[in-house]
């Protein structure tokens, strides 16, 4: 009888452990569902009307009309202007069509900067012999001075050694006198009957041979008439 009993008993146990398993096992799974619910929010019914689409104040933009046939030529006519801001910053993502403008950029950059340092030098030089120059006329200008002084001098002592002559003339006989004329050359000639006496001078004229006479003659008055028209335009 007890061996018979023993077998039920384990049975019952067996089943009645599996029974308490599965209610565990049961509540951890319903536990785990409402934790999951609790964290995911209910999807939206598909009854709910779709949200609007939050208004926005940017208007459509305006049909821009295309420019006239001559305003497109004008602007493919006209060249851009580089901008550094047209090239990127990484030296790596330029194309050989920027590197070649940089490269041209550069090259006109120096070939600037020798022409400016040409110009500066240019420049100095010019300054530099304006400088000379003013020294040079500087210095003319002083032997100007000196030379019309030293003129004044001569020109007074000619004046000096004319007057003396003509008095040694004015009290020599006339026929003295024409012998002396007659040798002497027309310019200074000229110069001593100009300041003597009209009344000396006639009678050593007429002692004189007269073609040499007729010569003087003319020649004096040419001289007066070109110093007369020198005094009037010297007043003018």
């Amino acid at each position: 009888m007890r061996f018979r009993l023993l077998p039920i008993a384990i049975f019952a146990l067996v089943l009645l452990l599996g029974a308490k398993v599965v209610d565990v096992w049961t509540g951890f799974a319903a536990l785990t569902v409402a934790r999951v619910n609790a964290q995911v929010p209910p999807a939206a019914s598909s009854s709910a009307p779709p949200a609007a689409a939050p208004a926005t104040n940017v208007s459509a933009p305006a049909a821009v009309p295309a420019p006239p046939a001559d305003t497109k030529l004008a602007t493919a006519a006209t060249p851009k202007l580089v901008d550094r801001a047209d090239f990127p910053d990484d030296p790596t993502l330029l194309s050989p069509a920027d590197i070649d403008v940089l490269q041209k950029l550069a090259q006109r950059r120096t070939e600037l900067e020798t022409w400016a340092g040409d110009l500066t030098m240019r420049e100095q030089l010019l300054k530099a012999t304006e400088g000379k120059l003013e020294e040079h006329l500087a210095e003319l200008k002083t032997v100007q001075t000196s030379i019309k002084g030293l003129l004044g001098q001569y020109d007074q002592e000619q004046e000096k050694k004319l007057k003396s002559l003509v008095k040694i003339y004015e009290v020599m006989k006339p026929k003295d006198a024409a012998r002396i004329f007659e040798q002497l050359e027309m310019d200074i000639l000229l110069d001593v009957v100009e300041r003597m006496k009209e009344a000396k001078v006639a009678p050593i004229l007429a002692a004189m041979n007269p073609e040499k006479a007729m010569t003087i003659t003319a020649e004096l008055a040419q001289r007066r008439k070109m110093g007369a028209q020198a005094a009037l335009a010297a007043s003018k």
